[in-house]
């Protein structure tokens, strides 16, 4: 049989498909950037006899993780804010919005484009093998160009102005027309409720609608977007719209909480992917799982901003739909999911081990609709995985409460994506 370089077979001591349980002494066999087969090393078909072996030994071989909402534009804000002097805790979320937006006024737009690509380095050195990634200066998604990433590119959008709104629409969908977001899809971020008048939300949705496009945006992450639905009160409507020039602006109160105001405005949809969810009760869960809309939980940069903790477990005992992000650097410490699952195992005592690595391999992949592509090790699927080689293994039944301990992500030693290795060096 002739062998290209992408005929292999690769065996470690442990294999998580995600689907199916763990196998011990497991192998995948990797043709053409497709997964031909999945089991024992022992029960592997005939066709693989031929193919190269890369034998992991002692390590763990699973899929990528998916860091299913994060903004990588924002990596080097850490260091800007330090430039600008915006040092210190926020006192408040409406505080830290305030301290993105001076920040991101106070740089060169030019430093964002430098910014995702140090982003995109260390979410692969992460393991990380697809992101949804939210978009706020459209030239930056030239980073993509050489990125061996999946996933989806979210280009975001605010405004109460419905006309000037249209405008940046219209300048969506000719970079839309244009493509060029490579291994990535394009989608279109609404950015929030409160970010956006009632009446430009529904444009951007049913924009997406007409365009069959996924989209993204922030949703009930914080007290204060609660109040600004219900009542139009709070620091959003006293400080953030007097700042950034709203203060004519301010809607009547829409007597809603997110979910039920998302709703009435077909913001409720399975390809509307919710970040945050962390002020949801009640009935909202029923709504939720109704409209098959995923939610991804974002724990760290929730506990940074003393936001609420998201309600891990009556989403999964509502069967909604879960996904894992890392959020930006703005409200968070790391890019690494692995990091991300670690606090999430901690934080979110009674989410299970396993539904949480779901949520942050397969979970992300079929949120940002990679479902047979990614996020699960299966024949006929993409060659994408990652290898971890800790120190100790533990017994097979500890397996997934071992990878959601912290320090997994220092790890990760290879990372494969198409059937071939992107692990960057350092």
């Amino acid at each position: 049989m002739d062998r290209s370089p992408m005929d292999m077979v690769y065996t470690a001591r442990y294999l998580l498909p995600m689907v199916g349980a763990p196998i011990e002494d497991g192998a995948v066999s990797i043709r053409g950037g497709r997964i031909v087969s999945v089991g024992r090393r022992q029960d592997l078909p005939p066709a693989s006899a031929g193919a190269a072996v890369h034998d992991f030994g002692d390590a763990v071989l699973l899929p990528p993780m998916v860091n299913a909402h994060t903004h990588l534009e924002l990596t080097d804000f850490p260091r800007w804010a330090k430039e600008l002097g915006e040092t210190g805790e926020p006192g408040s979320f409406t505080d830290w919005v305030l301290r993105v937006i001076r920040v991101k006024r106070g740089i060169d737009p030019e430093r964002y484009r430098p910014s995702l690509e140090e982003g995109i380095r260390r979410s692969l050195l992460a393991g990380t093998g697809a992101v949804g990634d939210v978009l706020s200066w459209f030239p930056a998604r030239e980073a993509y160009q050489d990125s061996p990433l999946y996933g989806r590119l979210f280009l975001e959008t605010l405004g109460r102005d419905p006309e000037i709104g249209r405008r940046v629409l219209g300048t969506i969908g000719r970079i839309l027309d244009k493509g060029g977001a490579w291994r990535l899809q394009f989608g279109v971020s609404p950015h929030s409720p409160y970010t956006l008048s009632a009446e430009y939300l529904e444009d951007v949705l049913d924009f997406v609608r007409r365009r069959s496009l996924p989209a993204s945006m922030h949703f009930a992450e914080s007290p204060e977007e609660v109040a600004f639905l219900l009542e139009s009160e709070g620091d959003l409507a006293r400080v953030l719209y007097p700042f950034v020039g709203w203060g004519d602006m301010l809607p009547p109160p829409a007597r809603r909480r997110p979910a039920p105001y998302l709703a009435e405005r077909g913001g409720l949809v399975p390809w509307n992917l919710l970040a945050h969810g962390v002020q949801v009760e009640g009935s909202d869960f029923e709504a939720l799982a109704s409209a098959g809309s995923p939610v991804v939980l974002c724990p760290r940069s929730n506990a940074r901003l003393k936001v609420g903790r998201p309600p891990a477990a009556r989403y999964l005992k509502s069967g909604i739909p879960l996904a894992l992000g890392t959020d930006s650097l703005a409200s968070n410490d790391s890019l690494s999911v692995w990091d991300e699952l670690a606090f999430a195992a901690s934080w979110l005592e009674e989410a299970p081990p396993e539904a949480l690595l779901q949520a942050a391999t397969l979970g992300g992949a079929r949120a940002l609709g990679l479902d047979g592509e990614m996020g699960a090790l299966q024949p006929g699927w993409g060659g994408h995985f990652q290898v971890l080689r800790p120190k100790v293994l533990p017994p097979l039944d500890e397996l997934f409460s071992f990878l959601c301990a912290p320090g997994r992500g220092a790890e990760v030693a290879a990372l494969v994506l198409d059937g071939r290795e992107v692990l960057p060096k350092g």
